[in-house]
């Protein structure tokens, strides 16, 4: 979504910038905002556990017009014209506990805060799901705190959607290249069964699963594993995450790697997508 917003207003001619906290807050870049660097280079990212701190050196170095927070809903002391929170559609609630029980990080009531719940994954899960997961979001949003208004907040759903499959050599294929294939599939993400699913309904015949944290860091040892693996199960190929890629790709035992491909998919906005955008627009420029 980060990438989504921040591709929509560069288009847009606003001089954006992304802040994060960096990962596990201590300035270091995570997968996302790598991937983001490569696909959006002229996006300024400054990293900051201080994001009040980091705001102002994004108007000052980059004279920044509009703030992008990278995972920032919890992030109070900073200001905010826009709170967007997505919800999994594959486990919207958390499982309804904080953490560690659960996978909240605040009380569901605190969606009240939220201009805007983007439902993801909405092609993963039934019709009468999405409904029941946006009648219980609808019931958060019709509590508005703070006087913000009520006429600006709605519900948006969207899919992630795989465009294509590119190698590890920089070949590129289309998606609709694993069907039938047998494939091996790794993931270092938060919800990798989301992966694997869409491997299936490409139509890939997904022989082994193997799990790790998220965030990940991959050594040698697990490309031996991967590579045994593969072997084992007799598979085509072996499909990861771009997320799982940038880390991996910096291993030299990773170009002993066969038929190592990585799935691209992209964010599409599908109901509410214009209010999105159109809100977006609306946005006023830091100082205005």
């Amino acid at each position: 979504m980060v990438m989504v917003i921040c591709q929509y207003l560069r288009q847009q001619g606003v001089k954006v910038v992304l802040l994060s906290r960096g990962y596990q807050g201590k300035g270091r870049e995570n997968d996302e905002i790598r991937l983001l660097r490569e696909a959006l280079p002229d996006v300024p990212v400054i990293m900051d556990s201080d994001r009040v701190r980091g705001g102002r050196r994004a108007i000052v170095e980059h004279q920044a017009e509009v703030l992008v927070l990278d995972d920032g809903f919890q992030h109070r002391r900073l200001h905010r014209d826009l709170d967007i929170v997505l919800l999994d559609c594959t486990c919207p609630f958390g499982y309804n506990h904080l953490l560690p029980r659960g996978l909240l990080r605040e009380p569901l009531q605190q969606l009240r805060r939220a201009d805007v719940i983007v439902l993801t994954r909405q092609d993963q899960v039934s019709q009468p799901e999405v409904q029941a997961i946006r009648e219980k979001a609808e019931q958060f949003l019709q509590k508005p705190i703070n006087n913000k208004d009520r006429n600006k907040k709605f519900i948006a759903t969207s899919r992630h959607q795989p465009v294509k499959l590119a190698s590890s050599t920089g070949e590129e294929l289309d998606v609709a290249s694993l069907q039938g294939k047998r494939v091996a599939a790794f993931a270092g993400i938060g919800n990798p069964d989301s992966f694997y699913r869409s491997l299936r309904q490409l139509g890939a015949v997904v022989v082994a699963e193997f799990s790790y944290a998220d965030h990940h860091h991959y050594t040698d040892k697990d490309c031996a594993y991967l590579r045994e693996a593969q072997s084992r199960e007799k598979a085509d190929w072996l499909v990861t995450t771009e997320k799982d890629w940038v880390k991996l790709r910096d291993l030299p035992a990773s170009a002993k790697l066969e038929k190592l491909y990585r799935l691209r998919i992209e964010l599409a906005l599908m109901d509410g997508r214009e209010e999105f955008f159109s809100l977006l627009t609306k946005c006023h420029p830091i100082g205005n």
